[in-house]
């Protein structure tokens, strides 16, 4: 069961929206109107109770699987179990069940300042109603749903919803998720990424530092642009490099600085690294391997005897000595 809980500020709206004429089945209220003109005005004597509040609407909708079934009763026992849970034990309520849609789902309509004028606390509301939808699974012998922290795709917003029932078009969020989905497939390299969403209209854009670096994607589709973890954690660069998503530079670049490449004319840089621009490359360009290396940790300075480092580093050592002993 999958709860989508939304705050608002007016009332008339989402009452004529809950209550379609053969779209709705209206399954209790503890209100006395019967119209969603009068409904509201009942709505807004109460809310007057505190009005500095600027959200006092809370709509929540339940849903479950298209192969599952409730009774309207325990539509009713779910939806009183959200109220309950959600500290909503006083304040106006709406319970009715859409038949609109080929998945069953009942919506929930409330008032947040209660009877006697307080107000139900909204801190951590989305968290907290995630415990409430797994006991009803269980409850009521549903499938489980993963919490919406482990979701990689983020839920369609309200409007989004709203708009793809107007026009049974999919919304621009939607619709970047499946063709990136598609797109990635198994696994490919940038490139082809890249090159199968631009079939589609899809246009990829990478968060590139000065360094080469990248740290993040975004995508853009008819206009309108979504962050990758704006789609969802799933399409995050990290996430769709862990899916599959492959990047050969990044790894060319990995290898070059653990020294793991082919140096010959590979422009070492830093210690030892340095090239005589007038003559041939030093030792450890041409093998890749600094010299420092065959000699121990210190010995960097390449084409110099060992013994000479040697009495070079007694001599460091012997005036550091002395300086210490005269700071004392």
């Amino acid at each position: 069961m999958i709860a989508k809980l939304i705050k608002g500020r007016g009332f008339r709206g989402v009452v004529a929206y809950d209550l379609q004429p053969g779209k709705s089945v209206l399954l209790e209220t503890n209100m006395a109107g019967s119209t969603p003109r009068a409904l509201a005005s009942e709505f807004g004597a109460v809310r007057a109770l505190r009005p500095r509040l600027t959200k006092a609407v809370c709509h929540v909708s339940l849903s479950i699987h298209p192969n599952e079934h409730l009774t309207d009763d325990q539509w009713r026992a779910a939806a009183h179990a959200w109220m309950q849970g959600m500290g909503f034990r006083n304040n106006q309520y709406i319970i009715c069940r859409h038949t609109d849609q080929a998945h069953s789902h009942t919506h929930l309509l409330l008032n947040r300042v209660s009877l006697d004028g307080q107000v139900v606390s909204d801190a951590h509301d989305f968290k907290r109603q995630e415990p409430i939808m797994r006991r009803l699974e269980q409850q009521f012998g549903l499938r489980t749903v993963a919490p919406s922290q482990e979701v990689g795709r983020a839920a369609p917003k309200k409007g989004e919803l709203e708009h793809s029932l107007r026009t049974g078009e999919a919304s621009s969020r939607m619709r970047l998720q499946n063709a990136v989905d598609t797109a990635l497939d198994r696994g490919c390299s940038l490139d082809v990424f890249r090159d199968r969403l631009a079939l589609v209209g899809v246009e990829v854009r990478l968060n590139t530092a000065g360094t080469g670096f990248i740290s993040g994607i975004s995508f853009s589709l008819d206009g309108v642009a979504f962050k990758g973890s704006k789609l969802g954690k799933s399409y995050t660069w990290n996430a769709l490099q862990q899916r599959g998503l492959r990047h050969e530079q990044d790894r060319r670049r990995s290898e070059e600085e653990l020294g793991l490449g082919n140096g010959i004319g590979g422009g070492w840089s830093g210690i030892g690294g340095s090239r005589d621009a007038s003559g041939p490359p030093c030792i450890a360009e041409q093998t890749g391997i600094f010299e420092g290396q065959k000699y121990g940790r210190g010995d960097f300075t390449f084409g110099e005897p060992r013994e000479n480092n040697k009495e070079r580093y007694r001599e460091r050592e012997v005036g550091r000595s002395r300086s210490q002993g005269i700071s004392r």
